[in-house]
């Protein structure tokens, strides 16, 4: 036998072995295993906070990849859901299958036992910072933190430039916020320091604040003039409705919050396979480009922001987890200081 032959001969033993052993990998086997499995479970459920709009072109497209899934929601505020969660875990009742919200209320469903592993295919796309180093949750999409304005009402050289100039007189009785602005707050003492930030935030009460509940409703005031300033707003929500030619703009007050939207795989889930190939889809190229249809900044580093300005040249500051971790306290110090 010649060397060549010897060679081809070779590679062949190796091609065998390789595509053998491809064919009899458990993570090949598995993933037409988790489709066979979920169309027996027929159902996923999902307990989210992510408004109509994105849940909406999600259940469609999802519907038209699975069309053997029936894709259940149960809508409502990120703290309503924690709370009904740790309710239902006490009476030994688990009826979601994949969690989503805010990233204060993920990493306490994390730290409550609520989440478990798991490590999508999709999860190498995401930056580290936008997803769990122990592999329990990752970013569908992030938001930044911005002071929007109605350019009727103030103009642009006359808006705040640092946080420390919410403080000042002219502002008095003319800015709104969330009535539970948590996150916002957490992460002002981080940025601050726990004692220099309560002083901020105690002076910022003084300010006579608008206080609303729901960031649309304190956008459509804003708009309809009912104050100059909304503190708190969501850069993407802002960017959609002022793309409508609405009295509406933004500016970032550095460092600039940016706010994690988080989902992850419920620990007892009942719909276990219908749940991987939910987070996979959600996760995905494909869902992360319906996410940006709506104006969400996709968690992806390889999908494309709708609106880079919302995250280019500024100071950013990724709410961390030690905002998580003091959770209740952080709730209670922000109703004493702006609902009492």
């Amino acid at each position: 036998m010649t060397i060549y032959r010897k060679k081809l001969c070779g590679l062949a033993s190796f091609l065998v072995v390789f595509f053998l052993l491809i064919a009899t990998s458990p993570s090949y086997a598995a993933d037409s295993n988790v489709v066979e499995r979920a169309r027996a479970e027929g159902e996923v459920v999902l307990y989210t906070a992510w408004g109509f709009d994105t849940l909406q072109l999600l259940q469609k497209a999802f519907a038209q990849k699975y069309p053997f899934i029936k894709f259940n929601v149960l809508r409502m505020r990120s703290e309503r859901l924690l709370s009904r969660t740790i309710a239902e875990h006490k009476q030994k009742v688990f009826t979601a299958d994949v969690f989503s919200g805010s990233q204060l209320a993920m990493l306490n469903h994390k730290k409550a036992g609520h989440l478990q592993k798991y490590l999508s295919p999709e999860h190498a796309a995401f930056p580290n910072e936008f997803k769990d180093p122990d592999g329990y949750w990752t970013s569908f999409y992030v938001d930044t933190r911005v002071v929007a304005f109605n350019p009727r009402l103030v103009s642009r050289d006359q808006l705040p430039k640092s946080y420390g100039d919410l403080l000042l007189p002219q502002w008095k009785g003319k800015m709104a916020m969330d009535e539970s602005e948590y996150i916002m707050f957490g992460s002002l003492l981080e940025i601050m320091g726990r004692e220099k930030g309560l002083a901020f935030m105690r002076q910022l009460a003084r300010q006579d604040l608008n206080l609303r509940s729901g960031h649309s409703l304190l956008t459509q005031l804003l708009i309809a003039g009912e104050f100059p300033l909304y503190i708190d707003g969501f850069g993407s929500n802002i960017e959609q409705v002022k793309a409508k030619n609405a009295p509406i703009d933004w500016i970032g007050l550095e460092p600039v919050i940016v706010s994690l939207y988080p989902l992850g795989m419920a620990v007892n889930a009942p719909h276990p396979n219908s749940a991987r190939l939910l987070v996979d889809f959600l996760l995905s190229r494909e869902g992360q480009e319906i996410g940006k249809s709506v104006a969400k900044i996709p968690g992806r580093s390889d999908v494309v922001a709708p609106f880079p300005r919302l995250t280019q040249g500024l100071k950013l500051f990724t709410v961390p987890a030690s905002v998580a971790e003091r959770y209740g306290e952080i709730i209670t110090q922000f109703r004493e200081i702006f609902l009492k």
